[in-house]
């Protein structure tokens, strides 16, 4: 059955496999869901714009710079697991939408910072706004939809995101350039005004998956509730290793470290300029889409973990091709050639981890789970941004930043060995 086809075959589906909301409704919830997921990806991409001139105009080094980054993702990936616990009494779409307005307004805060202080904790305070997208989002995604779509839901809404994404780097370097990096800054505090509007207004919360009773079983009693509930996710071993893996992979992350350093590295060392930047930063961008989409559709095939040791590899292999391209002054086309296989293949991690982790999970423990995940892989991970930075000023050289990123690729693809095997495909059968 094709996956964007399902809802014309919903009655065929069991009961277990046919979700919970209407096709028209899940496709709601998908589409407010991810435009607020949008505005928040948008904002993030915005600011690597920003940093060259924070750099060149404001003296900040490259460790600041890293230190900004660290905060919105310490600050708001601390919070995930906190929000992935309150969603099963506070209702997810409360937490999407005001998270949302939090984030138009610190970025409304941040076009009056001037020196690294106010911008550290405006971002900071932006990242706690973002903190409920992914827990809260792929939780309603994952109860609107059934098993057999739940890859491309999570990958969908990851690529829904990414267009923010997308459509940020072309215009936000037109308004940088026209009006400068404030006006850019409250321009892109709007949308979030209007997304976190809409998902309070438009999106429909669906039922989540009832606690097992505590007489089920004795090993599910003691998650049964409070801070048990909250720690019973990270028991199981399937789950701590996607959540090491996606810690250590956050050392190459493409919403992340790379998509923050790259543009410093091209406007900095490369001296390339300003529009051909621009240029390729979008068509890096343009595989968050294409490649998350791609990949979570092959992995309700295939498999999480094969399309993962893939994904990986990949990246770890254009990342290394990086310093190699640029650093030779090769040919715009060959620029282009590389920066576009690099993008289809480098944003593919994060929704393959994700759905690989629902796989993993327990039904009534998933959000729990999600909060976990996001926290220490957005949270701790984030303290990559700084780690690279100080690299960077240290060495006088992104190429070690390089290596560092390719090999927190490899090592993360190691891990994934150990994980135990998939307990359920596209139809339900055991990989």
């Amino acid at each position: 059955m094709s996956s964007f086809g399902a809802e014309t075959h919903e009655a065929e589906l069991s009961p277990s496999e046919a979700g919970i909301l209407p096709p028209a409704t899940a496709r709601a919830n998908l589409i407010t869901v991810s435009a607020a997921h949008a505005v928040i990806h948008g904002v993030s991409i915005l600011m690597p714009l920003i940093f060259p001139i924070l750099h060149n105009q404001y003296g900040f080094s490259y460790t600041q710079i890293g230190l900004i980054g660290t905060a919105s993702g310490l600050a708001g990936g601390v919070l995930q697991v906190v929000f992935g616990y309150i969603s099963r009494s506070i209702p997810r779409k409360v937490l999407i939408g005001v998270g949302n307005l939090i984030v138009a307004i610190a970025t409304l805060l941040t076009s009056t910072a001037l020196t690294f202080l106010p911008w550290l904790g405006w971002s900071a305070l932006r990242g706690i706004g973002g903190a409920p997208q992914h827990p809260a989002g792929n939780s309603i995604l994952t109860d609107s939809y059934s098993e057999n779509r739940r890859g491309f839901a999570i990958a969908a809404h990851v690529a829904g995101g990414n267009i923010g994404t997308l459509l940020v780097p072309i215009i936000g370097a037109l308004i940088i350039k026209t009006f400068g990096w404030q006006p850019a800054l409250i321009v892109f505090a709007l949308p979030g005004l209007a997304a976190g509007s809409a998902v309070l207004l438009l999106t429909r919360e669906p039922p989540q998956p009832a606690e097992p009773p505590a007489s089920a079983a004795p090993a599910r009693s003691q998650g049964s509730g409070g801070i048990a509930s909250l720690l019973a996710p990270i028991r199981h071993r399937g789950v701590i290793l996607v959540i090491l893996a996606s810690m250590i992979a956050a050392g190459g992350r493409g919403l992340g470290v790379l998509t923050k350093y790259l543009p410093l590295y091209m406007i900095g060392p490369i001296k390339l300029p300003q529009a051909t930047v621009t240029g390729l930063y979008t068509l890096l961008l343009a595989g968050s889409i294409v490649g998350p989409l791609l990949a979570g559709r092959l992995s309700d095939r295939t498999g999480r973990r094969p399309m993962l040791l893939v994904c990986y590899g990949l990246a770890a292999a254009f990342t290394l091709l990086l310093p190699l391209v640029f650093g030779s002054g090769a040919p715009l086309v060959v620029m282009v050639f590389e920066i576009g296989l690099l993008g289809l293949v480098v944003y593919c991690e994060s929704p393959l981890l994700q759905t690989y982790l629902v796989d993993n999970s327990d039904p009534a423990q998933r959000d729990a789970a999600m909060g976990w995940y996001f926290t220490l892989a957005y949270g701790v991970g984030s303290l990559w941004d700084v780690i690279l930075g100080s690299l960077i000023d240290r060495s006088g050289s992104f190429l070690p930043a390089f290596f560092v990123m390719a090999a927190s690729y490899l090592a993360a693809a190691a891990l994934l060995l150990f994980i135990p095997r998939e307990r359920r495909g596209l139809h339900g059968e055991e990989k």
